[in-house]
């Protein structure tokens, strides 16, 4: 999370200083619009133990577009390259997603679902389901 927090902040920087554009749309081309969100589920991770977040297809393309609005406004070579590596691992793990199962009502991945008694949970495929988290 931090890595796309900094990607985000910084294409927001970058894009703020070399456009004349309003802030809503400064935030949308960047990505940063989406940093309280991520906060905000950082915090109900953290609260649950947990060391990942969800995020949509479409905040990872949130990512995407920062990445390539930082290479029109002269984005730094090290923040490019974090962000087509986080890009590609975003990548990877969505064409490695785990199958997805309904444990107690909850939709959660398969290795996820540690102490579920058998016989609660159903197996759903999963493909192009949501990306796995961060």
């Amino acid at each position: 999370m931090a890595t796309l927090v900094e990607i985000f902040e910084y294409a927001h920087a970058q894009i703020a200083e070399l456009s004349s554009a309003d802030e809503e749309t400064i935030a949308s081309a960047s990505g940063s619009a989406l940093i309280p969100a991520l906060y905000a589920r950082a915090g109900l991770a953290s609260s649950r133990l947990r060391d990942d977040l969800p995020l949509l297809t479409g905040e990872l393309r949130l990512l995407e577009a920062a990445v390539i609005n930082l290479e029109s406004y002269e984005g730094s070579e090290v923040m490019l390259c974090t962000g087509y590596e986080l890009l590609d691992r975003f990548t990877q793990r969505r064409r490695n997603v785990y199958p997805l199962r309904l444990v107690h009502g909850i939709l959660s991945f398969v290795h996820e679902a540690r102490g579920a008694v058998d016989g609660t949970g159903s197996t759903i495929l999963g493909g192009d389901g949501p990306v796995p988290c961060v």
